[in-house]
């Protein structure tokens, strides 16, 4: 995964559309509004008071009729140019979309694309029923703080929240100075430094594993030192981890094998793995070399032991992925999997698994 990648690619955008679906939100991604013009990356409808109702206690509750969502990213901060370009496209929402003949240039699904329907007659809202609302992974220290007096971002009560109320209701969030607190998860991924370390730890104390996975899919773009260190600080917090939470830490360590040996935290962390592995092999070996002599039974606890770990390790990768795919999985065939010490023989299987489309396609010597 490049660092150079932007937090708010498909990923990002998928996201948040199914969680503003999931409070019965209509909602839809790139929107374009003039054919020479960036698209939207959300526009989110709330129809009727029951849809602004249901974003009452959330960090959207100031969502009106028709609301812009615009995301900055690291390497695509908030200036003053694409500023006036994003309160343009906000502004063209008043004006009643014409059937447009190109391709669009999203790669989402025709489902995606279809443009929101604010009810039978189509009414266009007016100005003041639109709001835009500016994510910025940076706080754009210019507009905020220069151009404070032109562009009139005040600070709310809410902290990393700022408000231009004007006709069009403009807003920009900064989500690393969000309160850590249950309205503003949403935006809680998107935080850098210790807000994003201080969500990383409630996320997997609680269990909050759709914001966790998004931390992980799109943080690597904005702050990969502090998710490194902090999901590396696993070993600490092992009695605090939901038995569903670990699948989505094996998959960060997964994907990303070769960067984790470059921080500093991670060789500190596999030292100390290896020792308390030297030491079981040791003590293994002890019983073991009875009488066979110490030395030789410090050998074979040493090996036994690493044995053991592969073994373990290559057992939960094989059990997840066979789950992850085919979703239900016969317990015999668990049991087949964990009594099985035969490496190759495991690692022939999580290939068979990739190609495989149908579980009877894989040679588990199951009868069909």
């Amino acid at each position: 995964m490049s660092l150079k990648k932007e937090p708010f690619d498909e990923t990002a955008k998928a996201f948040y559309q199914r969680l503003f679906k999931s409070w019965g939100l209509k909602v839809e991604t790139e929107r374009e509004v003039f054919s020479r013009s960036r698209t939207i990356d959300l526009v989110v409808a709330c129809i009727n008071e029951t849809d602004r109702e249901r974003l009452q206690h959330t960090v959207f509750s100031h969502f009106r009729q028709l609301n812009a969502i615009e995301l900055k990213g690291f390497h695509d901060p908030l200036t003053v140019d694409n500023l006036n370009r994003i309160i343009m496209r906000a502004w063209g929402l008043s004006v009643k979309k014409t059937p447009s003949t190109k391709k669009p240039a999203s790669n989402l699904s025709d489902e995606k694309k279809i443009p929101l329907s604010l009810g039978d007659d189509e009414k266009i809202p007016l100005a003041d029923e639109i709001t835009v609302t500016m994510v910025c992974v940076t706080r754009p220290n210019k507009i905020l703080n220069e151009l404070k007096t032109r562009y009139r971002f005040m600070a709310t009560q809410k902290a990393g929240i700022y408000l231009s109320d004007d006709v069009l209701s403009r807003w920009i969030i900064c989500p690393s100075e969000l309160d850590l607190i249950p309205e503003n998860y949403p935006l809680l991924p998107l935080a850098r430094g210790k807000k994003l370390e201080d969500f990383i730890a409630l996320c997997v104390r609680e269990g909050l594993n759709d914001y966790l996975q998004l931390i992980l899919d799109v943080g690597l773009a904005t702050d990969p030192e502090v998710i490194w260190r902090k999901i590396l600080e696993v070993k600490q917090m092992k009695h605090q981890i939901r038995e569903e939470t670990w699948p989505i830490i094996d998959q960060f360590f997964q994907e990303m094998p070769e960067a984790i040996g470059k921080l500093p935290t991670f060789q500190e962390a596999l030292a100390e793995s290896q020792r308390q592995a030297l030491q079981q092999g040791l003590q293994q070996g002890v019983q073991q070399g009875v009488q066979q002599g110490l030395q030789q039974g410090l050998q074979q606890g040493v090996q036994q032991g690493e044995h053991q770990g592969a073994l373990y390790n290559e057992h939960r990768l094989l059990i997840r992925q066979l789950r992850q795919k085919f979703c239900e999985v016969p317990n015999s065939l668990v049991q087949q999997i964990e009594s099985n010490s035969d490496i190759k023989q495991l690692d022939n299987w999580l290939d068979q698994i990739m190609l495989a489309k149908k579980l009877v396609e894989i040679d588990f010597n199951l009868s069909h």
